[in-house]
């Protein structure tokens, strides 16, 4: 029993430790929302073109999500996860930055409903996933030591 008892208390030490699991979090987001905002724009002799991004947005086919203003909600839609991925992977004003990545979550978890859990069928796991990361570094914030937040709110 003493044996357990000590083990548990080992395991309730890992709560030192927490700063690299959110930093872990912070910069595995930061790279998956870095590549889906570029990924939205098409560059054309070095301009970017979101043209096809927003066509899917727009109103048409059974697959788009008949958006108004399809450009001006693409072009939200990259700012808000390529320029996430950058303050998440700083530390800085991370809460800040997490709010309107959920949105666009929440839109991709719109659009990925009808096709139920499993991501292989094209389902919400992923999306879910996600907030929940999110979630997490929006209430324990971006942690300690490796994160700009941590640094200037310092007390």
């Amino acid at each position: 029993m003493k044996f357990l008892s000590s083990f548990n208390q080992k395991l309730i030490n890992l709560i030192y430790f927490d700063f690299i699991i959110l930093l872990f979090f912070r910069l595995y987001l930061a790279y998956v929302f870095w590549f889906a905002g570029i990924r939205k724009i098409a560059w054309d002799n070095g301009i970017p073109n979101i043209d096809r991004f927003a066509g899917f947005l727009a109103a048409g086919g059974e697959d788009n999500l008949n958006f108004i203003f399809p450009h001006f909600f693409g072009w939200l839609a990259v700012l808000a996860e390529a320029g996430g991925a950058i303050f998440l992977t700083l530390g800085l004003f991370s809460r800040w930055a997490i709010i309107p990545l959920i949105f666009t979550m929440l839109v991709a978890f719109y659009y990925h409903f009808p096709n139920g859990w499993n991501s292989d069928s094209g389902g919400v796991e992923m999306t879910v996933t996600y907030i929940l990361m999110l979630l997490v570094i929006t209430v324990y914030g971006p942690g300690k030591y490796f994160s700009l937040d941590y640094w200037v709110l310092r007390k």
